[in-house]
């Protein structure tokens, strides 16, 4: 397991500017060398281990970075994609959740009333040509999948760059998926169900073509620069309605014999991410627990 690609891909996974991340990656010292020598040294006291005092210093480092921007998406699935790292080096285990900002508690609330609440819909003749393009992207996509065990799908958009001057923007929806295979090793690996798409089989199997989507933003009038949190909930609001006449019509049992959950959402997992998925999916029954945390709530089951 390469810990300096996983950390990248975590602090990317919370939101932190790619840019950001390679600056910080190439301040860090190869950490999969200094896990090599920690394990060696057979001890978690910093004054005995000074790899093991290294890694704490860098972690400390990444923590720092996530803070100054503003706490980023850091939920509690997090600190187990973190923690996983450390495989059962227990004693390293405990000096990183004494890390600062480690502890979060997840929030609790009446899962059934908000997702009731919750009522995504095309609103304009721009909104249901978009939906349109959407189902047909998703329907499609899940066609090309060459395994046959899919288990859990992700539908995400991010804005990105073609170069360093930030100055041509690019509008990425994107979709991942998980097959049982590798959710087997990743239970084996790590004791649990991953919802972490960075484990999953593929984490970007297909983009959305521009067109329709570049259609949509210009009809609708979103300026990303200035539009970007409220046209991305349309997006993920549109995409909720196109999964839910999926499963209406049974597409993904004639696919793959079995209905396939679909989250959507794209570096963090959020309050939102959990209402929406079961929205769109007509129930909690596709999720475990292990989703809600990594969501950050506990569902009041009352």
């Amino acid at each position: 397991m390469d810990v300096n690609e996983n950390l990248s891909e975590l602090l990317k996974k919370l939101g932190m500017d790619s840019s950001a991340v390679d600056n910080v990656m190439q301040q860090q010292p190869d950490l999969n060398a200094l896990m090599q020598e920690a394990e060696a040294a057979e001890s978690t006291e910093l004054s005995e281990n000074p790899a093991l005092a290294s890694i704490m210093g860098q972690m400390n480092a990444a923590v720092e970075q996530i803070v100054a921007q503003g706490g980023l998406g850091f939920m509690p699935g997090d600190m187990d994609s973190l923690m996983q790292q450390f495989g059962g080096m227990e004693g390293i285990r405990e000096r990183l959740a004494e890390l600062p900002g480690m502890d979060l508690e997840l929030e609790e609330i009446d899962l059934d009333e908000e997702v009731a609440a919750y009522e995504p819909a095309a609103e304009d003749a721009a909104d249901r040509k978009f939906l349109a393009a959407l189902k047909a992207w998703i329907k499609t996509t899940l066609t090309e999948i060459p395994d046959k065990d899919v288990c859990a799908c992700e539908i995400g958009f991010h804005v990105g760059f073609e170069d360093e001057s930030l100055e041509h923007a690019v509008y990425d929806i994107w979709f991942a998926y998980n097959t049982e295979r590798t959710n087997a090793a990743n239970k084996e690996m790590y004791g649990s169900e991953t919802w972490n798409w960075i484990n999953w089989t593929d984490h970007q199997f297909r983009n959305l073509e521009d067109t329709d989507f570049a259609d949509w933003r210009k009809a609708q009038g979103y300026d990303e620069e200035n539009d970007g949190d409220q046209m991305t909930q349309r997006i993920y609001d549109l995409t909720a309605v196109a999964v839910m006449e999926l499963h209406q019509e049974h597409f993904t049992e004639q696919l793959f014999g079995r209905k396939i959950p679909f989250v959507i959402e794209d570096y963090e997992y959020y309050t939102m991410t959990a209402i929406r998925a079961v929205k769109a999916n007509e129930g909690k029954e596709l999720f475990d627990a292990a989703f809600f945390e990594e969501c950050g709530v506990q569902p009041d089951e009352e």
